[in-house]
């Protein structure tokens, strides 16, 4: 695409205005001294931002005469500018260097000053929505800035024509100043959505910008002011509008629905971000704070379908976690999730919620599939439906089938750590132990000290006869979980299978004076009585399990270790009660 532009008398980009009729180059409404070949350099390159300037027209325009100091002159001018933009030839923010060939001026210009030639859409359109900047710092409004980003992915994920990045591999700019073009060549999209909120004395004020990411030029920009009665507003008109200026095909009607208004109740839908807020954190106390959270918003709106969705899946994660009995979580997420249904059938959070409960409590393993794909077929790009949808198939033995799904997962959130340790978790069901491993130590790169990649590093090592190395996972893991009986269990496991029955005996003590005091999962009760060879036992704890609807029963047909009780006839009546087996 060629463009001519006559650039207008005052550009920005970054704390920086420059004066083309005067010359005169600002920061900060400072003036910086300029030399006149950095000037002249700076104005070339500004002429057309985002293309090289090759250093043949450079020596032309400013060089014409010169031959054997060209290269030192062009060198010292940039370096020069450079300097006074505080730049950097390495990492650059504002003038980059292309080999061989000449530089490109690649920061984002404020639209606000320049009126430049919009570009044209990408043809495979993708996107990151970056991490909306709390610009007051005010903590009171951090749950802002996260719940208008994810909202606005959500939104946008919902458009089949676009790729959309999730919430978990985009988090990772979270609170750093960010390049565009940068954070698009390492996200590898096309275009960047960038935001920030402050809080001023009349409400907040908003301002976000979609920057083409391969040329920094401004797509489409967004300034106002509302209070927090409007969000609900405004997030559906930045999400209607970036929707259509993605659209990768204009004049073609787009397969994306109207961004829905889940409830008009701009309180609840505040409490509603608070409570996804802490959804993310994930830890036992922060799940018990997203359900205040979740509750308090049904309370303001009980018609708020989204948040009775949130509840559902707040519930089975505590259940997984293992903090409170699933007799007790799980029929209160299968509540939540009717009752999101109820009132949105066409809610794809809602039908992942109700899968869930299926599974892990009625067993009913076909209507399980059809929720997962109901959902799936209401947001294609939702990366955890494609986690969670794999994760079924692979306890289901489709092995296959759970590869294609955790591989979308991870093709929609590359960097998600939850992710990463479902497709360990599933190479090591499928007993493909040496990639179980290779998936966990890439994890653990991510973040060195991660406890459930650690604890699936174990498994698999243990599984491989690395025994060493699995003790060592283990033990990291229990120290950075405080002990939680899932580790504590693989660990008795471990010792058992090597014939340390008095150290496995210890711990498999520990856990059962817990149970009296706590929830503890029968079913790591009995995977430590099969360790031991105490066959009777660990039938009769996993018939507590089936009482219980302990939910990691999913997993009884396809767990590795539970191979040496599969001739036992005990054990197979469990797998034709669990629907495994005729």
């Amino acid at each position: 695409m060629n463009l001519q532009i006559t650039p207008p008398r005052v550009m920005r980009f970054g704390a920086f205005e420059i004066n083309l009729e005067a010359r005169e180059l600002r920061k900060s409404g400072l003036r910086l001294r300029l030399e006149e070949k950095p000037m002249q350099i700076l104005e070339m390159l500004l002429e057309r931002p985002g293309h090289v300037v090759t250093r043949k027209s450079l020596k032309e325009k400013l060089w014409p005469d010169t031959t054997v100091n060209f290269e030192f002159g062009l060198n010292t001018a940039v370096n020069k500018l450079r300097l006074a933009l505080g730049d950097s030839a390495d990492n650059p923010r504002f003038v980059e260097t292309v080999p061989k060939r000449g530089y490109r001026f690649i920061a984002v210009m404020d639209g606000a000053s320049i009126a430049i030639a919009t570009p044209e859409t990408p043809r495979d359109a993708s996107v990151a929505v970056l991490p909306f900047h709390n610009a007051s710092g005010a903590q009171e409004i951090e749950y802002l800035c996260d719940g208008i980003t994810e909202a606005i992915i959500h939104g946008l994920s919902q458009n089949q024509n676009v790729r959309v990045l999730a919430w978990n591999t985009v988090r990772r700019f979270k609170g750093h100043e960010v390049d565009p073009c940068a954070a698009g060549k390492s996200l590898q999209v096309h275009s960047v959505l960038m935001g920030k909120v402050e809080q001023t004395s009349g409400g907040l004020a908003f301002n976000a910008e979609l920057v083409a990411a391969e040329t920094g030029w401004r797509i489409w920009g967004h300034r106002s002011s509302c209070s927090v009665a409007n969000l609900l507003e405004l997030q559906s008109e930045i999400t209607r509008e970036v929707a259509a200026k993605l659209h990768p095909h204009p004049g073609e009607p787009s397969r994306q629905a109207p961004p829905a208004r889940h409830t008009e109740n701009p309180q609840a839908y505040a409490d509603y971000l608070k409570a996804r807020y802490h959804v993310q954190r994930l830890s036992e106390d922060a799940l018990g704070e997203s359900i205040t959270y979740f509750q308090l918003a049904i309370e303001k709106d009980p018609k708020f379908a989204l948040a009775h969705a949130g509840l559902a899946e707040t519930y089975v994660l505590l259940a997984f976690s293992c903090a409170y009995s699933p007799n007790e979580m799980i029929p209160l997420a299968r509540k939540a999730a009717e009752k999101a249904l109820s009132l949105d059938d066409h809610l794809a959070q809602a039908h992942a919620a109700l899968a869930g409960v299926l599974k892990v409590d009625d067993r009913d393993w076909p209507g399980a599939e059809r929720e997962y794909r109901r959902c799936l077929e209401l947001n294609p790009n939702d990366a955890d439906a494609h986690r969670t949808f794999g994760d079924f198939l692979c306890a289901m033995g489709r092995a296959d089938e759970a590869s294609i799904e955790i591989h979308k997962a991870q093709e929609l959130d590359p960097l998600s750590l939850l992710i990463g340790v479902e497709a360990a978790w599933n190479s090591y069901m499928r007993r493909d132990f040496l990639r179980a491993r290779d998936h966990s130590l890439k994890v653990l790169e991510m973040q060195h000290e991660f406890p459930a990649a650690l604890h699936i590093l174990g498994l698999a090592c243990e599984q491989l006869g690395d025994t060493s190395e699995a003790i060592a996972a283990f033990e990291r893991a229990s120290v950075l979980t405080g002990s939680h009986q899932t580790i504590r269990a693989s660990m008795a496991h471990l010792y058992a299978r090597q014939g340390r029955r008095e150290a496995a005996g210890e711990i498999l003590a520990e856990l059962r004076r817990a149970a009296s005091q706590q929830y503890i999962s029968p079913y790591f009760i009995a995977l430590v009585h099969a360790a031991m060879a105490e066959n009777r036992n660990a039938v009769e704890w996993l018939e507590k399990a089936m009482t219980e609807h302990d939910v990691w029963l999913v997993w009884l047909n396809c767990e590795p270790r539970w191979d040496s009780l599969r001739n036992e006839p005990l054990f197979r009546d469990i797998l034709r009660r669990m629907k495994f087996q005729n």
